[in-house]
C-alpha cells in the first residue's frame, strides 16, 4: 500500500491538475470569455460606464424639469424653462406683438389725421377760398325788357353777394334780390361754375291801369303796380278792394274769359272781392258776378250785346240772364 499524502496546512488537498479537455470545453469557454473581454476596445467599455453613471443624473434632471414647469412660473422663467436655441423667447413673442399693435395704432391715427387735413383743405378751398368766389360781372341774364329791368340793373341788385363763394351762395337769396324790381315777377337763378351765375326773368304783364295822384299805374293779375304810365292807354280803368290780389284774380278772370271784341269795349272794371261788375265804352254796364263759369258768361253777353240793345246786362246767373 502507498501511504498517505501528507495534507497541506488549511486541511485541503492540493488540486490535481486536471488534463486540458477537448476544444469546446469549459477551459475553452473560459478562455473564450477572457479573450472577448479583452477584446473589446477600452473606450467602448469607458464609454458605457460614463454613460451608465450620467443616466441617474439625467433622470433626476428631467423629473426637476417636469416638477418645475407643472407648478406656475412667470413669462421669463418659463422662457428660460422651456427655452433653448431653438425655442421662441416668450418675452421676445409678447414685445414683438406689442409693438406691432403700436405700429398699426399710430398708422390708423396718422391716417385719420391726414384724411381730415385733405377733407379740411377741400373744404376751405371749396366754402371759403377766392377759387370759387362769386362775381356779379359774368352774370347772364335773360327775359329782361331793357326799360324796366336791364341786365345791369340785375347785376347792381346782387352786388351784395360780390366775393361769396359760389358754393356758399344762395340761389333763392339771389332770386329773391332780383324780384325786388318791382316790375319782376319772378326769377330764376341757376349756378354758371366756377364764379357765375345765369339769372332768367320773368316780367310783369299789365292787365288794367289804376288811376292815382298824377297819373296812371299798370296792374298786374296780382293786384301789383309796377309801373308808373302818363295814361291808361287801351287798358280799362281798374278798382281793387283791399285784398289786392283776390280783386285782381277775380278781374283777370272776367277779362280772360270775354273775346277780344268784348274786352277791347270795357272801359272801367271794378271788384268788390266778392263780385266783379264792368262798363263799356258806349255806356252799358254788366253785372259779371264771381268768377264761376266765366266761359259761359262770356258767351251769354257776347250774343247779348249783338241781338239785345240794353244799358244793363246781368250775367251773373249765366242759364237766367236779364237785361233792361
Amino acid at each position: 500500500m502507498r501511504p498517505p499524502s501528507p495534507r497541506r496546512p488549511g486541511g485541503h488537498r492540493p488540486r490535481e491538475e486536471r488534463p486540458p479537455r477537448a476544444e469546446g470545453g469549459a477551459s475553452s469557454t473560459a478562455r473564450s470569455f477572457d479573450e472577448i473581454i479583452a477584446a473589446v476596445p477600452e473606450d467602448e467599455v469607458t464609454s458605457d460606464t460614463e454613460e451608465s453613471k450620467r443616466r441617474p443624473v439625467s433622470l433626476v434632471e428631467r423629473r426637476r424639469a417636469r416638477s418645475a414647469v407643472d407648478r406656475p412660473q412667470p413669462v421669463a422663467d418659463a422662457a428660460s424653462l422651456l427655452g433653448g436655441e431653438e425655442t421662441t423667447d416668450l418675452g421676445d413673442r409678447l414685445r414683438e406683438r406689442h409693438r406691432a399693435r403700436r405700429m398699426l395704432l399710430v398708422r390708423r391715427i396718422a391716417l385719420v389725421v391726414v384724411t381730415l387735413a385733405v377733407a379740411g383743405g377741400a373744404a376751405w378751398v371749396a366754402f371759403f377760398s377766392p377759387v370759387f368766389a362769386f362775381s356779379s360781372s359774368s352774370v347772364v341774364v335773360s327775359g329782361e325788357d331793357g326799360t324796366l329791368v336791364t341786365a345791369d340793373s340785375v347785376r347792381s341788385s346782387i352786388a351784395s353777394f360780390e366775393g361769396v363763394p359760389l358754393t356758399r351762395l344762395s340761389t333763392s337769396a339771389v332770386a329773391r334780390a332780383v324780384e325786388s324790381n318791382v316790375a319782376v315777377r319772378s326769377a330764376t337763378v341757376s349756378r354758371r361754375w366756377p364764379t357765375s351765375l345765369r339769372i332768367s326773368v320773368t316780367m310783369r304783364t299789365p292787365m288794367a291801369a289804376e288811376a292815382v295822384p298824377g297819373g296812371y299805374q299798370l296792374v298786374d293779375d296780382q293786384g301789383v303796380a309796377f309801373q308808373q304810365v302818363a295814361s291808361a292807354g287801351s287798358y280799362p280803368l281798374v278798382t281793387l278792394p283791399e285784398d289786392r290780389s283776390v280783386g285782381a284774380a277775380d278781374v283777370a278772370s272776367a277779362l280772360g274769359a270775354l273775346d277780344d271784341e268784348t274786352r277791347s269795349q270795357v272801359a272801367t272794371v271794378t271788384s268788390t272781392g266778392a263780385q266783379v261788375s264792368f262798363t263799356l265804352s258806349g255806356g252799358q254796364s254788366v253785372k259779371w258776378g264771381t268768377n264761376a263759369d266765366a266761359p259761359q258768361k262770356a258767351r251769354v253777353l257776347a250774343t247779348l250785346l249783338a241781338n239785345v240793345k240794353a244799358t244793363t246786362y246781368d250775367v251773373s246767373s249765366p242759364n237766367h240772364p236779364v237785361t233792361s
